[in-house]
């Protein structure tokens, strides 16, 4: 999957709602504006840590520390199916 950096996209807000994080497009460009994206709890820690300077190999070292994740529990596929959601729906550029 995605192996250099990514970062959110310019014009989607994160908010936290009812204690769940949700994913608002400002931008009509970058996805349909009348939708909202609520993301899981381990997606609301990967988002602010999707700013360009980490590529999907630190995502998932810091998912790892962050859930005290085993060293041979594979989340690169939750990682890489994340980010691709995320790039389906025009959340993310490189």
């Amino acid at each position: 999957m995605m192996m250099s950096s990514v970062r959110t996209a310019p014009g989607v807000v994160a908010r936290h709602v009812g204690g769940e994080t949700v994913l608002v497009p400002t931008r009509a460009d970058v996805a349909h504006f009348d939708r909202v994206f609520v993301l899981s709890r381990v997606g609301a820690f990967l988002w602010p840590l999707i700013d360009g300077t980490r590529n999907r190999d630190e995502l998932c070292r810091l998912l790892r520390d962050r859930y005290a994740v085993p060293a041979d529990a594979d989340v690169g596929k939750d990682v890489d199916a994340f980010l691709a959601a995320l790039d389906e729906r025009g959340l993310l550029t490189s």
